[in-house]
């Protein structure tokens, strides 16, 4: 598959026309950008030669092209560049006169007439992936679950099957299924293109998350994935960790240099791997909509085309969730802004056509959710509601379709769009348990989309049936890696410990869960010292909480897959007032773009609130206690929580209000430590929170907890773990050759500028062996999407 980068002057001169910025703020200093050459993509996602790719090149305009102009291909279909006017305002080469064929006689003997067949219709292919987070290993448990239609093709009925899904591998060989039903049909290759729509890295597993997500973008590289917008998660770690695993480093959309450049390589990023460099994704992130505060010009590429056959080109234009600020750490975000995906869109219509590019697809990470009577079918789109119809309502009519993201849904919709025109919305779920297989017609003359033609999207069921070899290779290598640590057993559960809404259904975030209280009691405990303050209320965000724990034994990287971003448990000091805002902040005033977010509490916290009452007044200050004792509105109290909520992440801007902040361990340490300690643990109730209309009277209660002041000291060192043995590494896929030595790299296992790790010894491990090392997203994301 051929894509077309869009040059350095033509992103300028988009700039210029579309966001008023000056070319000069996005142009690379002291580069020649008249010509550009392209990157090349096979289907299988094995690169072709980069003489191919070079061979390519073409003159490129420093102006857009006029608006009654069109652009037109240097070749057949899989050219990849765009001929444009090398000058600046130079007028267009007037074609050279053609002699007008003399016209039959007309009478006895002259030939008929034959009218000239109308050129067929160009058919394109889409095939779309969300919200991946870096499930590359199968997985057990109801997320490798999938209901399906029996026999009667209907699901909801007796004979519905269940089929087990997921895995990276079998991703793969789907992808290579549908599109080889797609050439079946009369497609051809190289109007396939797979794509996706954000979330694909963090809030991962430990095979991918402890190496920073790197191993995800290696099997998306291997898969073949030719474009994705950015995700909320993507930036998890900030900006520029984005920008070094997009391989975009030099802030000018460029994917030709080193991921590794600047990197302690095997401590913050390109891990051990033999033979090979990590290299960042061979794939454009786009993000229209994400803008560089200094200068307005997008941080990475706002659209991406493809070259679809006949001498037409396709468009994507891509955009994140702007709620993105309050859904992730403050911190790693400063250097941008986040518009309104639907204003970001129509701003960058113009720039398209104006190339002579009438197909245009939107990549938005953002969704909705099916509550219609078909919401049990991938296929179904009864009833959509959320931020995607508002969206929808908004984008331009010259937008064929919006593949959607965010909400962790399936659905396949037909909604109207401005104009009235029914327009294409999809969604495939979530940790590649679907892909959308999308099939369009292009007019042969026009480029645009025929929406009376072929214009379809069906969800497919990511089944195990034929892995591919060369992904599962990949995987294997690096969760063999991941091992050392990953499998070392810190504890027992006695039963499963859920989050809210947990199997058979799918987990919620607007409830209250034994997990998340488990989560909080075990934070507290391991802060309840004297150079913490002595804290005695811990709060945990659902968010936060990525999976369950089983019954039985319990792994370290069963423990990391819980809470995987790798935040600090922190203590700081809230009045009585700032908690009350906290629990207030729980129940958001815009239930149209996110859910209500309850928080796990630690032992002898309570609560009662009223969803009836008007925000701000659901939580009854008369209820909230400690120990049975009310807390005073007044009064100071020592309270612990996780870096990203009290940097005022999930929008719970009372946590910014703390005073005399004292940083503790990484998260998922205290929670190995509470079982190392207590095992074996059994579920805690889920009874802090309770809904109700009575109201209680303070009179009379008993006096407030006090709060002690901190008194910081230093931090205790933990023993150093015992060693153990370096992890061999071993070889993954056709890009890693030569043997290689196993090697142990020790370093801290805190996210590079964090407070360094205090091990608590698990059983030597937590040791970075061959580069396992602590990876360290801290972000999370709000309401019920991810």
């Amino acid at each position: 598959m051929r894509r077309t980068r869009l040059s350095l002057a033509a992103l300028a001169v988009a700039s210029v026309a579309v966001l008023g910025v000056p070319t000069a703020a996005i142009a690379a200093p002291a580069t020649d950008s008249s010509t550009e050459s392209t990157t090349t993509v096979a289907p299988t996602g094995s690169a072709e030669s980069t003489e191919a790719a070079e061979s390519t090149e073409a003159a490129e305009s420093t102006e857009p092209a006029a608006s009654t102009g069109t652009a037109e291909s240097t070749g057949t279909a899989g050219a990849t560049e765009v001929a444009e006017s090398g000058e600046a305002g130079a007028p267009a080469e007037e074609a050279a006169p053609v002699a007008a064929e003399p016209e039959p006689a007309v009478g006895a003997g002259a030939p008929a007439v034959v009218a000239a067949a109308a050129p067929a219709d160009i058919p394109v292919q889409l095939v779309a992936m969300n919200d991946f987070h870096g499930r590359i290993s199968e997985t057990t448990g109801g997320d490798s679950q999938l209901t399906d239609a029996g026999a009667d093709g209907v699901i909801g009925t007796a004979d519905d099957v269940v089929l087990t899904v997921g895995g990276s591998a079998n991703v793969a060989s789907t992808v290579e299924s549908v599109q080889a039903s797609f050439v079946g049909d009369g497609g051809d290759a190289g109007s396939s293109f797979f794509v996706g729509a954000g979330d694909l890295i963090s809030a991962s597993p430990f095979n991918s998350s402890v190496f920073k997500d790197e191993p995800t973008i290696e099997v998306l590289n291997a898969m073949g994935l030719d474009v994705s917008s950015v995700g909320n998660h993507e930036f998890d770690r900030g900006t520029e960790e984005l920008r070094r695993i997009s391989a975009a480093t030099d802030g000018f959309y460029s994917d030709d240099v080193s991921a590794c450049e600047g990197i302690e390589v095997g401590v913050t990023g390109c891990f051990g791997d033999t033979g090979h460099e990590f290299e960042g994704a061979d794939f454009p992130y786009l993000a229209a909509n994400v803008v560089m505060k200094d200068t307005g010009a997008p941080m990475l590429p706002p659209f991406q085309v493809f070259d679809v056959g006949g001498g037409k080109q396709m468009a994507l234009i891509g955009v994140v969730t702007d709620t993105t600020p309050t859904i992730v750490s403050p911190g790693g975000i400063a250097d941008v802004e986040f518009i309104d995906e639907a204003t970001a869109v129509n701003r960058w219509v113009p720039t398209i056509q104006a190339l002579g590019i009438q197909s245009i697809g939107v990549l938005v990470h953002e969704g909705g959710t099916n509550e219609g009577a078909d919401a049990a079918d991938s296929n179904g789109c009864d009833t959509l509601t959320g931020p995607i119809t508002d969206i929808n309502a908004a984008v331009s009519p010259a937008v064929d379709l919006i593949i959607s993201a965010h909400t962790h849904q399936a659905y396949n919709c037909l909604l109207d769009d401005p104009s009235g025109q029914p327009r294409l919305v999809t969604q495939a779920g979530f940790y590649g348990r679907l892909v959308t297989d999308i099939r369009l017609s292009l007019d042969p003359l026009t480029g645009d989309v025929d929406r009376s033609a072929t214009y379809s999207a069906l969800n497919v069921p990511v089944t195990r049936d034929a892995p591919d070899a060369g992904v599962q290779a990949i995987v294997d290598y690096w969760t063999a890696q991941s091992a050392v640590a990953g499998d070392v057993v810190v504890g027992e559960a006695s039963a499963d410990i859920l989050r809210a809404g947990a199997p058979p259904a799918a987990a919620t975030r607007d409830a209250e869960s034994s997990l998340g209280n488990l989560v909080a009691q075990a934070q507290l405990e391991a802060l309840q010292q004297t150079q913490y303050g002595d804290p005695v209320i811990a709060f945990m965000n659902p968010g936060g909480l990525r999976t369950d724990i089983a019954a039985g034994p319990v792994t370290y990287g069963e423990l990391f897959d819980v809470q995987p971003f790798g935040n600090t448990v922190n203590a700081i000091t809230l009045t009585g007032a700032d908690i009350k805002q906290v629990l207030e902040e729980q129940f958001q005033k815009d239930q149209a773009r996110a859910s209500q977010l309850v928080l796990g509490t630690s032992e002898g916290f309570a609560y009662s609130y009223d969803l009836t009452r008007a925000y701000g007044d659901r939580v009854d200050p008369c209820s909230i206690t400690l120990d049975g004792q009310l807390i005073d509105p007044a009064g100071s109290y020592r309270v612990v929580a996780n870096s990203f909520l009290i940097a005022g992440g999930d929008s719970f801007t009372g946590f910014t209000n703390g005073t005399d902040p004292v940083t503790g361990p990484v998260d998922v340490d205290t929670s190995a430590e509470y079982f190392r300690t207590h095992s074996p643990v059994s579920p805690p109730a889920a009874d802090h929170a309770m809904a109700t209309s009575d109201r209680l009277d303070c009179a009379g209660t008993t006096a407030p907890v006090p709060a002690p002041a901190p008194t910081p000291a230093p931090p205790v060192a933990s023993p150093a773990p015992a060693p153990t043995p370096a992890v061999l590494p071993i070889a993954g896929s056709g890009s890693r050759t030569g043997s290689g030595t196993g090697r142990s790299t020790a370093a801290s296992l805190a996210y590079t500028g964090a407070p360094v790790l205090q091990l608590t010894g698990i059983a030597g491990g937590l040791l970075a062996a061959g580069g396992v090392l602590m990876a360290a997203g801290y972000r999370r994301r709000r309401g019920l999407a991810d």
